[in-house]
């Protein structure tokens, strides 16, 4: 590749510094990247455009730019996806990151003791170790059962490695949890645990576990949606530059994965197994959720209120209820945006839909978690493509905007938040239902500029899927509307 060549490439892309979590902007660092064939402790990656063009690119993973200097190494050939039409900031050598992770010898590091018995709350010796290595360091847990029946908050991390090779299994004493699980600050959620800062780098190697004991959880509130101080088993708060990756969640206590408040985070080869769970972001920006496998009764994934820049790549999910936009709009006046969400590369087995909408009415009616109504702005610049999905128990794409509190009289089509913008592409596999699309949307901002092309997707008998069915849509592209969505209060998108 011409060095001039290199240079333009580099150009479009960040590249991350995986010793340090930093990321570089090659176009303000053009004669650091142009003139060193070998930087510090570098790789070569080869990268595949999305217009099926081989590219490589030097991905720096050791040292500081300021002390790059030339010297021998040998060039490591992984190949990835370089969505260079979708997301030009994020070039990610995954495999480089998994080699990466174990920081430097002379580092402070912290082997985490386990007590050995679920009578002994393990907690105070994981937050010591937290404390001593959180800063430059390196906390190691063995592969052996941790019991957390305390919660944890490491937040101000900063230039952190985290292995986890055994399993974090959390305590089932329900009325502490409901008395001392930690504020998350959306949506009146709290969690059990919550990690930030910078530079982290968790690992759990494919096999290092985090078990919510979601059991017990599911027997006491029976079904009630969001019940008040349920913890999430894991959020992400204030973070950024970050990497999670080879995580096993399993029965989580209520949400496994909530992110807020961060930017430039990859969540890599991440396995979620609860029965009803899901990974929820908010007011976060450049988040990558890549090759996750969720087997759930919930939203896989959930991009919430201010959450821009989001890409959900190769993943798989499992008998839930698809990728979820919201739900939105549930404080009274306050103006919240979701933008430029890409969806690609996303395999579905059983879930009601692959991607869908949900915002909340126009008008207020008691207050969150379960309440709410009457938010203002609008979700833009949301695209999914390249989707197989197999055996959809309902439409594959949906848009409600009558969320509301439960046994609430609702107006369907009062929601100040508009959705616009949408695309969506290339869409293969079978379904249970002829309808393609169902948009509910408010008369009050009306949904606009939505293309679908390209899906096929099969049914029972044959037969392919090709009802779409419309409410207060204006400028559709690729399809027509065959008939009218129903207008009944929905929190899964649909009737």
């Amino acid at each position: 590749m011409a060095t001039t060549d290199r240079v333009e490439f580099l150009r479009r892309s960040y590249l991350i510094n995986i010793k340090s979590g930093e990321w570089l902007d090659p176009a303000q660092n053009v004669d650091l990247f142009a003139n060193s064939r070998c930087i510090g402790r570098s790789a070569t990656i080869k990268v595949r455009t999305r217009d099926n063009h081989e590219r490589y690119a030097v991905v720096i993973i050791g040292g500081s730019h300021e002390s790059y200097a030339r010297q021998s190494c040998q060039p490591i050939v992984v190949d990835i996806m370089y969505l260079a039409n979708i997301l030009p900031w994020v070039l990610l050598p995954l495999a480089v990151i998994a080699d990466a992770t174990t920081g430097q010898s002379h580092r402070r590091t912290c082997v985490v003791k386990a007590g050995g018995s679920e009578s002994v709350d393990d907690t105070p010796a994981i937050l010591n170790a937290f404390r001593r290595c959180g800063k430059e360091g390196r906390i190691v847990f063995q592969n052996t059962t941790y019991h957390v029946n305390s919660v944890m908050n490491t937040s101000g991390l900063h230039n952190c490695d985290i292995d986890l090779y055994g399993t974090l299994l959390w305590g089932t004493n329900i009325s502490y949890w409901l008395s001392n699980s930690l504020d998350v600050g959306y949506q009146n959620q709290s969690t059990a645990w919550v990690i930030g800062g910078k530079n982290i780098r968790f690992n759990g190697h494919g096999y290092g576990t985090l078990n919510g004991n979601g059991q017990v959880w599911y027997d006491f509130v029976k079904s009630v949606s969001n019940y008040p101080r349920r913890p999430h088993a894991l959020t992400v708060a204030r973070a950024s530059n970050s990497v999670f990756q080879g995580l096993r969640f399993l029965q989580s206590q209520m949400w496994t994965l909530s992110v807020i408040h961060s930017d430039h985070i990859l969540f890599d080869s991440i396995y979620v197994n609860s029965t009803t769970t899901n990974g929820n972001s908010a007011r976060n920006s450049h988040i990558t959720f890549n090759n996750w496998t969720v087997v759930n009764g919930d939203d896989s994934i959930s991009t919430k209120a201010n959450s821009t820049d989001i890409l959900i790549t190769n993943s798989v999910f499992y008998r839930g209820l698809g990728i979820a936009i919201g739900s939105i709009g549930q404080y009274k006046d306050v103006f919240e945006t979701i933008e430029r969400v890409r969806a690609e590369n996303i395999t579905y087995y059983g879930t009601l839909h692959s991607l869908y909408f949900k915002t909340w009415t126009g008008e207020q009616v008691n207050y969150p978690p379960n309440g709410g109504g009457g938010g203002l702005g609008y979700a833009s610049d949301i695209s999914a493509s390249n989707l197989h999905a197999y055996n959809l128990r309902g439409g594959p794409f949906t848009i409600s905007q009558c969320t509301t509190f439960p046994r609430a009289p609702s107006n369907c089509t009062s929601s100040k938040f508009q959705i616009r913008d949408l695309r969506i592409e290339d869409v293969t596999g079978s379904s249970t239902t002829d309808v393609v699309a169902s948009f509910q949307c408010s008369a009050v901002k009306p949904c606009t500029e939505i293309q679908i092309q390209n899906v096929n997707l099969q049914l029972a008998n044959g037969t392919m899927a090709d009802e779409y069915l419309c409410g207060n849509v204006e400028g559709t592209r690729g399809f027509n509307c065959t008939g009218k969505a129903c207008e009944k209060p929905s929190a899964t998108g649909g009737c």
